[in-house]
């Protein structure tokens, strides 16, 4: 009987976990979703052992293996940190769609950093975070409808509200995030974030582009014609 129960479990939490991969929001094919959240997970894993691995006590044997392999593991993640928010987000929305998904890659390695401090500092990383997730999640909305139109003018595919409501909250967010960062910072650090302020240009072009092809949905379907004809 406790066998039974423990595979009927187990069969749930697959059907549960795999339900979620394939979320829209994730991405379009599950195989590639997970391949991103196992990725994420082993960059999270990472740099907990390698931030552990300092603070636990062991004999002076072990002590030299021990600091090469974290030495060594500490090099890997960091040459990882930063094309995992500046480029991996990016590509992942090209390959994948998922605006979900590519909003929050940039903020993940950028918010380890804030869990082991224990507090919230809104500084560059998190501003370059917010500002990539953002243009991230606007492309993946347009990658997403190349794929329904199977053409680049993705606007024939029709709009989604609900992906679209999606990426504008997020967008919303991340500019006040950024509005603030900017309101307080440095000279120096406005100077190191100012090469990335062409993303907005991006995101805000993508995000009105869809609410103008709502609005004419709307006007159209009001008028008796569909615009995404036009």
């Amino acid at each position: 009987m406790s066998t039974e129960t423990d595979d009927r479990r187990s069969l749930d939490t697959r059907a549960a976990i795999g339900a979620a991969l394939e979320h829209p929001l994730l991405g379009l094919e599950r195989r590639r979703t997970a391949l991103t959240v196992v990725y994420l997970l082993g960059l999270v894993a990472m740099f907990w052992a390698s931030y552990l691995g300092t603070r636990v006590p062991v004999t002076d044997a072990l002590r030299n293996t021990l600091t090469t392999g974290l030495d060594t593991l500490s090099t890997v993640f960091i040459a990882l940190v930063t094309p995992t928010i500046l480029l991996v987000p990016l590509c992942y929305a090209i390959w994948n769609g998922g605006p979900g998904l590519s909003f929050v890659l940039p903020l993940v390695p950028v918010g380890i950093g804030d869990v082991i401090a224990g507090a919230y500092v809104l500084d560059l990383d998190v501003a370059i975070g917010l500002t990539v997730g953002a243009t991230a999640a606007a492309v993946a909305l347009v990658a997403v409808d190349v794929r329904r139109a199977g053409s680049l003018r993705f606007w024939r595919a029709g709009v989604d509200e609900d992906r679209l409501l999606f990426v504008t909250a997020a967008a919303v967010v991340a500019a006040v995030g950024v509005g603030r960062f900017v309101d307080t910072a440095p000279a120096y650090m406005l100077e190191w974030y100012a090469p990335l302020g062409g993303c907005w240009l991006v995101t805000a072009a993508l995000v009105g582009g869809y609410w103008i092809v709502w609005a004419r949905s709307a006007l159209g379907a009001a008028g008796g014609h569909d615009p995404a004809d036009s």
